[in-house]
């Protein structure tokens, strides 16, 4: 699962890192922690607009429905995750697979780290700090709203030591975070749905850093979106986590 994600970088540093033009950033808002089930913008890149900038909804809903319709319909059917391997095979799915590829722009996510029966949160991010693509699929809605579920993958080991409790699937999950030289590729609508599944099964080689932030991020009664949510916690129950 990933339903908590930053994107703390200056609208200058994603126009270089995607070559988007200035108008398309006018709407950007940094945030330090965005919680997937509120009703706040998180931001991608379409494939049909792949210099463009979106403000998305996360949370895939079907294209027929209305962003009115979005709490009921995520009370329902939990769409902020999409499972990479069962994507074909999804009716609510498959066909923005084929069709609507994006990428949520993101530069750290937050996992819930299992320590002696208690959660901790952790703040995951590239050794160097630098913006990543995550895979995501999307829909437009009849109000024109976009909406969008992020991929997750089987974990490698770094990050079943991270997000370290199994799903009811029985399975340890990461964020389909792509290599930056696939990203061109998972947005171009041209692609052959047998290349779309080996991106599906692929991951970024960059190194990554974690590290245990306040509880503040799994807290829905407060207001987390603040800078420091992202800083280190010393926690004296542990002298490190890993």
């Amino acid at each position: 699962m990933c339903y908590h994600i930053s994107l703390t970088k200056k609208d200058e540093t994603i126009r270089k890192r995607f070559d988007i033009s200035k108008g398309p950033l006018d709407r950007y808002k940094p945030f330090y922690h965005r919680n997937g089930f509120e009703n706040e913008f998180i931001y991608i890149i379409k494939d049909i607009e792949p210099f463009n900038f979106t403000p998305a909804y996360w949370g895939m809903l079907p294209e027929n429905y209305n962003f009115d319709q979005r709490s009921g319909f995520l009370k329902k059917h939990n769409t902020l995750n999409a499972r990479a391997e069962g994507l074909l095979e999804s009716p609510l799915f498959n066909k923005p697979l084929e069709t609507n590829r994006c990428l949520i722009i993101v530069d750290g996510f937050f996992e819930p780290h299992s320590f002696k029966g208690n959660n901790y949160p952790n703040y995951i991010r590239y050794s160097d700090s630098t913006i990543m693509g995550i895979a995501g699929i999307y829909t437009k809605l009849e109000d024109n709203a976009f909406t969008v579920s992020l991929i997750t993958t089987l974990a490698n080991d770094y990050f079943k030591k991270i997000h370290n409790k199994k799903n009811k699937h029985g399975e340890y999950r990461m964020p389909l975070v792509l290599d930056e030289r696939d990203e061109l590729d998972w947005l171009d609508p041209n692609l052959p749905i047998q290349q779309v599944n080996t991106l599906l099964t692929s991951f970024t080689n960059k190194q990554f850093e974690a590290y245990a932030v306040s509880k503040d991020v799994m807290n829905s009664h407060k207001n987390s979106n603040y800078p420091s949510i992202i800083n280190k916690v010393e926690y004296p129950e542990f002298n490190t986590l890993f």
